[in-house]
């Protein structure tokens, strides 16, 4: 009987002891599904922030830098109206300040996210990728490293060890879990004070454990994974790479440039009845300003320089046109300089009767005068204004001494014969070089009274280009974000060879216009398109003069055939913005 009881009493403790253990276990299991849940939603949060302009234009935020991310919340005075805000500027905030703290829910809009223990969730995040547009440059090949080498000795912005080390990481996210005392492994007993002021709330020493908050730069840090909490470690995280960012950021980026910049290089178009030529291919530079377009080239970079130098007036010239006051005025000779201080052309003309016997009193020549831009077909040059009228000019006669006034709209021009000066701008000539030309015609006071000569005098306008190329949002509203942030270096350009300059359009459908496959049909007549290369697949390496290590498919070897993104991203992620039509 004794035995019986005994034999009972060890079935009872073996189901009491399994049902503990199996409770434990669900407890357990159910902590660990809560703080997973907690992370997933703040992974997808600050993904879906970084590529959503509305949500951040409702929340009155600058939306100017797809892609980037709101820094942590890491400044707190103690009062709830602060709690929740990215703090990438504050008083104290450095380029060298740690970016770790907690996430920001309220910049993201998105509940208090809490772990099983009630903690806040934590955030880290690369520098590089720091919302904070005039600072930070954020595009397909922007990486989480000091140098686009790199170099895992000490580029690295954010490592990520242990059972899940990860790559390429540009952010993280922390279920901290609860307090531990650290001291049998000689760490600290995490100290987590309610005084949101006190220094120790934002000391990440007493939320997370087996980190290393890197150099004196604060940029470079790294974190541990391991398979399941333990008593000295029980942070769980989830990371957040480039590619992973990338591939919701691209698509929308991709929108944009439809939305924002095809306008503006449409716009180029519209005032001078053809495309730019386009920069030859290279490893694209960082700056626009050496986006110079190369005198027919059809296929290459945008030619989105700023260079003062590049677009300018570059030569005048005289011709002698009838039919003049008499009809035997000569033109002996001429010759013009374009200054550029002050900005003007000059020309000195000389001139006489060629009547037998001459009669200078009657030789009133009719000119005309040529200014010739230079490069506006290789730039998104704008057209001079304004232009100066005729009767603005400044004549000075041969040997000095006053020239009389005739009016408007003579100015010093002769009114004899009542032929008006006249003002054309002429965007399109038969000579590719000479694209872009100020025309004025005159009639000239007669040879007896300037001497036999005169000086011409015209003030120009400074040469300006079309807001596309700025990356200043109060001259480029729409399309400063991707000038400041450099996506012209993923973005090829090409044009069908009848509308650049010097070419006469329309374009034959499937023979001189250009095809984009895998578009609506008619997918064969297109002017001008954009193709956006998105960041670098696996095999490409990048900055390079390779066109292979941007586009992939058709698109890598381009002749007029093109691929708008097919397959999968792994092997294709190039996306096709028609121009035209």
């Amino acid at each position: 009987m004794i035995a019986l009881l005994a034999l009972a009493a060890l079935i009872s403790a073996f189901l009491i002891a399994s049902a503990l253990s199996l409770t434990s276990a669900g407890i357990s299991n159910e902590r660990e599904d809560r703080s997973m849940r907690a992370l997933r939603k703040a992974k997808a949060a600050l993904i879906a922030y970084a590529a959503n302009e509305q949500w951040q234009s409702y929340k009155g935020q600058g939306t100017d830098q797809p892609g980037a991310l709101p820094c942590p919340d890491i400044f707190h005075d103690g009062t709830e109206a602060e709690e929740g805000d990215s703090d990438c500027v504050a008083a104290g905030f450095s380029s060298n300040s740690n970016l770790i703290g907690r996430i920001p829910w309220k910049t993201l809009g998105i509940d208090d996210l809490r772990d099983a223990s009630g903690e806040r969730l934590w955030y880290a995040l690369a520098h590089n990728f720091r919302k904070l547009s005039g600072t930070t440059v954020i595009n397909s090949d922007t990486q989480a490293c000091d140098t686009p080498a790199c170099n895992p000795v000490n580029d690295i912005q954010l490592t990520v060890t242990g059972t899940a080390p990860a790559s390429n990481v540009v952010a993280i996210v922390f279920a901290p879990g609860q307090a531990l005392d650290l001291g049998q492994i000689g760490g600290p007993v995490q100290n987590r004070p309610a005084d949101h002021t006190d220094p120790a709330y934002n000391n990440p020493i007493n939320y997370l454990e087996n980190f290393s908050l890197g150099d004196a730069t604060g940029r470079h840090y790294t974190f541990t994974t391991n398979a399941i909490p333990v008593d000295t470690f029980n942070d769980r995280l989830l990371v957040i790479t480039q590619a992973e960012l990338m591939a919701a950021v691209e698509p929308v980026v991709a929108a944009r440039i439809e939305r924002d910049v095809k306008p503006l290089v449409q716009n180029y178009f519209t005032k001078w009845g053809a495309y730019p030529f386009a920069m030859t291919f290279a490893a694209p530079p960082s700056s626009v300003t050496a986006y110079q377009g190369a005198s027919g080239q059809q296929q290459g970079l945008l030619p989105l320089t700023d260079d003062p130098t590049w677009f300018k007036w570059w030569k005048a010239t005289v011709t002698q046109i009838p039919p003049g006051g008499s009809g035997t005025e000569i033109v002996t000779s001429w010759n013009c300089s374009v200054y550029s201080s002050p900005l003007q052309a000059v020309c000195h003309v000389s001139y006489t009767d060629g009547a037998s016997p001459p009669d200078p009193s009657q030789a009133r020549p009719d000119i005309k005068i040529q200014i010739f831009l230079q490069n506006a077909n290789t730039a998104f040059a704008d057209l001079p204004s304004p232009l100066t009228a005729p009767a603005f000019f400044t004549i000075d006669k041969d040997g000095g001494g006053p020239v009389s006034n005739q009016g408007l709209p003579y100015g010093q021009f002769s009114a004899v014969g009542s032929v008006a000066p006249t003002t054309t701008f002429v965007t399109q000539t038969a000579v590719v070089a000479e694209t872009g030309v100020l025309v004025y015609t005159g009639r000239l006071q007669n040879a007896a009274s300037m001497s036999g000569g005169v000086t011409i005098t015209i003030p120009l306008a400074t040469p300006k280009y079309l807001p596309i190329v700025s990356g200043n949002p109060a001259v480029n509203p729409n399309g400063a974000w991707f000038i400041s942030n450099q996506w012209y270096r993923q973005t090829y350009y090409a044009v069908s060879q009848n509308y650049l300059t010097g070419a006469s359009p329309p374009c034959t459908a499937g023979t001189t216009c250009l095809t984009v496959n895998n578009l609506p049909t008619p997918n064969n007549n297109k002017q001008a398109i954009l193709v956006f290369a998105g960041r670098a697949l696996d095999g490409q390496t990048r900055p390079s003069g390779t066109l292979a290590n941007y586009l992939e498919g058709q698109n890598a070897t381009p002749d007029l055939t093109f691929e708008h993104r097919s397959g999968t991203a792994t092997s294709i992620n190039d996306r096709v913005v028609v121009v035209s039509p």
